[in-house]
This record gives structure tokens, sequence and C-alpha cells, in this order.
């Protein structure tokens, strides 16, 4: 296990006088650049409890997401840096809310996290971008509030690869209110900072379409309700 790697390495350290990994990986934090085998340790028990980490004993793009999800779900601060510990924490499963659906969709806007829930365990964690809640010029010329809506909603459509709107770029993206999409992007800040769309990175959304469908029951929320309102339909428009 990671965590008795850590230890050992620890253990070293402490009877040597210090302790040097040949792969430039610090002993206390993990962090983007690093590389070897308590990373790759890292990388393997990060993607057995959900989260979209590399593979290997790289620490990349992907596993400083997956780390940024794990912070989030976890409301710690999102550093990008795993930390030791956090060992303990991510040995904790991820328990859905309970709902009628055993397989779904689960958004928690106050965490900014995207579940997918199978079978009513949690197989996939991933970090978001929400509405910023700023105003902001729609494609209608009307000024908006860049909101993302709160109830239990179903996927009505999709579209295949790139669709080029007004105010940006959508990568697979699922529509599940209106013109609102769950989608990929290359920008996904730790923040609320899209226009009412929830968006994942480009390569999470490669893996997330394996789980989504149309018809598929998505719910959004800043606080797990436990009967969350379904939403009336609104006309489409374009967000992202």
């Amino acid at each position: 296990m990671a965590i008795l790697a850590y230890l050992v390495a620890a253990s070293i350290a402490a009877t040597s006088g210090g302790f040097a990994p040949d792969n430039e990986a610090t002993l206390d934090v993990l962090r983007f650049g690093d590389a070897g085998a308590l990373v790759a340790e890292l990388n393997e028990d990060l993607r057995a409890a959900g989260f979209n980490a590399d593979d290997g004993a790289v620490f990349g793009r992907k596993t400083r997401h997956a780390v940024y999800a794990f912070q989030k779900h976890h409301e710690l601060a999102t550093s990008g840096k795993f930390t030791p510990f956090m060992w303990a924490l991510l040995a904790m499963p991820v328990e859905p809310p309970e709902r009628a659906e055993p397989s779904r969709i689960e958004v928690d806007l106050n965490k900014q996290v995207l579940y997918v829930v199978e079978d009513a365990q949690v197989v996939l964690v991933l970090p978001i971008s929400s509405g910023s809640g700023s105003s902001y010029i729609g494609s209608n010329g009307k000024r908006q509030i860049a909101t993302t809506p709160e109830g239990a909603f179903s996927f009505q459509r999709r579209i295949r690869g790139i669709r080029r709107a007004p105010l940006g770029t959508l990568y697979n993206p699922y529509y599940f209110r209106g013109g609102i999409a769950v989608h990929g992007s290359p920008s996904v800040p730790n923040y609320p900072a899209s226009h009412g769309c929830v968006r994942v990175t480009m390569w999470d959304m490669d893996l997330l379409i394996d789980f989504l469908d149309v018809g598929q029951r998505i719910y959004m929320y800043s606080e797990v309700p436990d009967d969350p309102p379904v939403a009336t339909p609104i006309e489409p428009s374009i967000l992202l």
C-alpha cells in the first residue's frame, strides 16, 4: 500500500540521517513533475478510489487534477500537492447520497465535484468548474447571470466532438437543461468560471462519456437535499 511505502521511506530517513530518492520526489509532499515508485503508488490508489490520475509513475496533469478532485471532495485547499496526512483520507470510501436511481450523475456545486454513481457505488470523481455568478451579455444581446441550475435533470441530447459556440468551445457536450451542458473544456480552474455549464477537462470528458447516456438522471445541488426538485424545461440557449 502507498501509506506503507511512505512509512518505510520515513523510517529510512530517520535512521540514515536523510532520504533523497533518485526520482527527485520529496518524501513529505508529492507534487506536479515528481516521479518514481511512491508516485506510482499514489496514481494507483487514486484510480482505485475513482480519481482519474495518470498511468505509471509520473505526477502529470491528470494526477494534479485528480488531486484537485480529491481535495475538493474532502473540502481541503486545492493546492494540487499530496501531503502525508492525505493517505488516510484516500483510504476512505467515497459514499454517494441515497437515491431512487442506483446509477446516475451527481454534481456538488459547492465542492465543485462531479460524481459518477453506478450500482449505488461512486466509480469516478472529477473536478469541475460551473457557473461563475457573474453577469455577461448572452447570444441574445441581453445581460444574464452565469448560473448553473440546481435540481434533478435528465440528459436531453449530446453532440459528438467539438462544438464552437458564440461564448466558447464545448467538447462532447451532454445537455441537461436547454443549452446548459456537461462538457469538456481546455479551461477548468478550481473555482466557478463558466457561463452556466459544468466544465471538466478534455481528458476527463474522454473518460466520462463512457458513463453518460441521453435520458440518464443528473442531480445538481449546492447542498445535498433529501428530495431535489425536478426542474421544468426551458428554452434552449447557448452556454458553457
